[in-house]
């Protein structure tokens, strides 16, 4: 199976398993996860904020993983993730930065990320 992405100035691409994962993971430079359910409220808050971030840092990889289907509950798993949504930064394929968006969601997270991402890319 292939990375899907969703339509953005910068695609988000979602991850559908644990090769993929790996794959994308052992690529160079910056990547930030979004782990996601379906049915999360605080999810479904936080995606155009996450769209509009990818839009802005186009140097970066973004990337989504469903930790609710069987797939990405194993990739969930691999990556110590236990809160939906989690923001995850890896580079060169290592974490560098993680933090969970409370419920009822917050912008301070984003807002984290955002900041975090301009003070690694400059």
């Amino acid at each position: 199976m292939s990375l899907s992405t969703t339509t953005t100035a910068t695609m988000i691409a979602e991850i559908h398993s644990l090769a993929e994962y790996e794959a994308e993971l052992a690529k160079p430079g910056l990547a930030v996860l979004d782990f996601y359910a379906p049915h999360c409220g605080p999810c479904h808050v936080i995606a155009p904020l996450y769209s509009k971030i990818a839009e802005d840092q186009s140097s970066v990889r973004f990337y989504k993983v469903n930790g609710f289907d069987e797939a990405g509950a194993e990739v969930q798993k691999k990556a110590e993730v236990t809160w939906w949504p989690t923001l995850v930064v890896y580079k060169d394929g290592k974490e560098i930065w993680r933090d969970r968006v409370p419920n009822p969601p917050s912008r301070k997270p984003l807002e984290s990320l955002e900041y975090y991402l301009k003070t690694v890319v400059a």
